[in-house]
């Protein structure tokens, strides 16, 4: 009996142990996590953003881009919540960046946040609305996005 419950115990806390290390899928770091991440080589990981594209909120991947040799790009979607057709800008949601991990090394993955359509460009070349000084030039964030365009990056080590 005692067998039985230690058993029936381990399972789920083996299972909520091992979320973390990719077993149910890509780990996945908030903005706040962007400082060091560390994957294994051949391990899929997933940068996670909030965005509101009804507002025309929207993260890039710009230039310069990981080293291919480091990491690779697997995809990129957005998962958006039901919203209210009668509020406009309802619609929160959340935009996801795939990873894989390459080989050894150590690369940055720079995202720029653009809120409230104070991009231009193209979706290749974002960059902030060339007449407004007030965003020139883009800070690195240091804290989790606000109401102005930043740039942020993520330092990725692949062991």
């Amino acid at each position: 009996m005692r067998k039985a419950l230690a058993t029936a115990l381990l399972l789920p806390t083996a299972a909520v142990a091992l979320t973390g290390c990719g077993l149910f899928g890509p780990t996945t770091y908030e903005p706040e996590e962007r400082a060091a991440i560390e994957v294994d080589a051949g391990e899929e990981f997933t940068l996670s953003v909030p965005a509101n594209p009804a507002i025309a909120e929207y993260w890039y991947l710009v230039k310069p881009h990981p080293d291919r040799d480091v990491v690779e790009r697997v995809g990129k979607r957005l998962e958006t919540e039901p919203s209210d057709p009668d509020v406009i800008g309802d619609g929160d949601g959340t935009l996801y960046f795939d990873f894989k991990g390459v080989r050894p090394g150590t690369t940055e993955i720079k995202l720029l946040h653009c809120p409230a359509v104070v991009c231009t460009g193209t979706k290749d070349n974002p960059e902030p609305h060339p007449t407004s000084s007030m965003y020139a030039p883009v800070p690195t964030a240091t804290g989790t996005p606000g109401n102005d365009p930043a740039y942020f990056i993520y330092k990725v080590t692949v062991r």
